[in-house]
């Protein structure tokens, strides 16, 4: 009978051995509402961009009243060599992303060639900054300006490699950013990043033709409640961006040199379901005589709680965006150097 319940053992411990190595297959996602209204603007729209002219001056959540953010789905098949990652996004959060009606956010397969190189091939978003497109990656609900002028997807193929005394090193060829398909890279011109890291600290560059981009970002504790996060990127476009890194201004679109933003992140847990934090960025536009010489800088200060009930969170929302021109308007339709916005948003993971 020992050795009966020995073999039963020994074959229980090796099926779970086995399974333990299979690939997996995961569904994971999440769903998020907000309502939103300006606190020193009117709410019919005009008052979220420059003026009242065409494009979001903040982007991803414009909408004043209640509105949609994103549906996300996100199949993955992990196994210990290859697998695949494909998230599915849909909704205006989504739209205003990635563009109207392509719900593919991200598509990418990867191979562990070895145990300290992984190589990564498809569709993906940016890697640089803290902040993500699903509202459940991030603490704070609005985006800030550097997530919405910045480059968003990549089409291409890195590799990356784990060094010695925990360095990560990455490389990257792609097309040109934001090209994400190959029917567009008619010119055949190439993007190239590269990216070294050690734990939470990182430096990235990205060079695509007449665009450049560089990212340093760090995170601590400093206490078991407390952490801070930060953030500089520094932004080139020369001949001027795509479309939704332009800025908009009397009816014309103006088309700025780029940007350099830096950002903060403290956040306080104050119990198991209530976190505080605060994202203080600071972002330098540079402008040419079109219509500010000296170029548009905006501080955006933003004061967000984090209230979870299971899988629910709700997210609270206080943000300013003080300029040093009179970019937005007022209560009486007059142009003001500030907007003040409540968010109350509500995000469902599973």
């Amino acid at each position: 009978m020992k050795k009966l319940i020995t073999i039963l053992s020994l074959a229980v411990v090796g099926f779970t051995f086995a399974q333990e190595n299979e690939p997996t297959f995961k569904v994971t996602g999440s769903v998020d509402a907000y309502f939103r209204a300006n606190l020193t603007s009117s709410n019919d729209g005009d008052a979220n961009t420059i003026l009242g002219e065409q494009g979001d001056f903040s982007a991803f959540n414009n909408d004043s009243g209640f509105s949609l953010g994103l549906a996300n789905v996100n199949f993955s098949y992990e196994g210990e060599k290859v697998g695949f990652v494909a998230d599915l996004a849909m909704g205006q959060r989504a739209d205003e992303y990635n563009g109207a009606g392509n719900i593919v956010n991200e598509a990418y397969m990867y191979w562990n060639a070895t145990d300290k190189m992984t190589l990564q091939m498809g569709r993906f978003n940016n890697w640089m900054g803290f902040e993500e497109l699903s509202a459940a990656k991030n603490f704070h609900y609005s985006m800030s300006h550097m997530y919405s002028f910045t480059a968003r997807n990549f089409n291409g193929l890195v590799a990356r490699f784990m060094l010695a005394n925990d360095w990560g090193l990455g490389l990257g060829l792609m097309n040109p950013v934001n090209v994400i398909q190959g029917n567009q890279n008619s010119s055949g011109a190439y993007s190239i990043g590269a990216g070294v890291w050690k734990g939470k600290t990182g430096l990235s560059i990205l060079a695509s033709q007449e665009t450049s981009y560089i990212d340093f970002k760090t995170a601590f504790d400093v206490s078991d409640s407390f952490s801070v996060a930060l953030n500089a990127h520094i932004a080139d476009f020369k001949d001027g961006g795509d479309d939704y890194q332009t800025i908009p201004l009397g009816g014309d679109v103006f088309l700025h040199e780029g940007f350099t933003s830096i950002s903060a992140y403290p956040q306080f847990k104050t119990s198991d379901n209530l976190s505080w934090g605060m994202r203080l960025e600071y972002m330098m536009f540079d402008m040419g005589a079109f219509f500010v010489e000296d170029g548009l800088n905006v501080f955006s200060p933003t004061l967000t709680a984090n209230y979870t009930v299971g899988a629910l969170t709700i997210k609270p929302e206080l943000r300013l965006d003080a300029a040093s021109e009179d970019v937005f308007y007022d209560n009486d339709a007059a142009a003001a150097g500030g907007l003040t916005a409540f968010n109350l948003a509500a995000v469902y993971s599973f």
